[in-house]
């Protein structure tokens, strides 16, 4: 994911996470009981996509690496050459991308 991708799961995790706790805990504020577990609900359940999709977003860049190097291991197996050196310094040139 792009970092804004990130940055805007991490507003949305903060956000929900400000609310539901003003949620849970005012009671100062005269609001139907099924109306505040309604918000509590959506709050909590916000709370987790985001926090789903950030872990997502740290295992996609593993698998991403992990599909490079099998990929590179699969390139080994090519007969050496012009071809196969182009494809290795194509990819080589690309980790430092991976590594960030």
């Amino acid at each position: 994911m792009r970092k804004s991708t990130q940055s805007l799961l991490e507003k949305l995790s903060e956000e929900a996470s400000n609310r539901l706790t003003h949620y849970r805990y005012n009671r100062s504020e005269r609001l139907h009981p099924r109306y505040r577990k309604g918000q509590i609900s959506a709050l909590e359940w916000l709370c987790d996509l985001s926090e789903y999709y950030l872990i997502q977003e740290k295992r996609l860049k593993e698998e991403l690496r992990k599909q490079v190097w099998k990929q590179m291991e699969a390139i080994a197996l090519l007969d050496p050459g012009p071809y196969r050196q182009g494809i290795e310094d194509a990819v080589r040139e690309m980790m430092p991308l991976l590594e960030d």
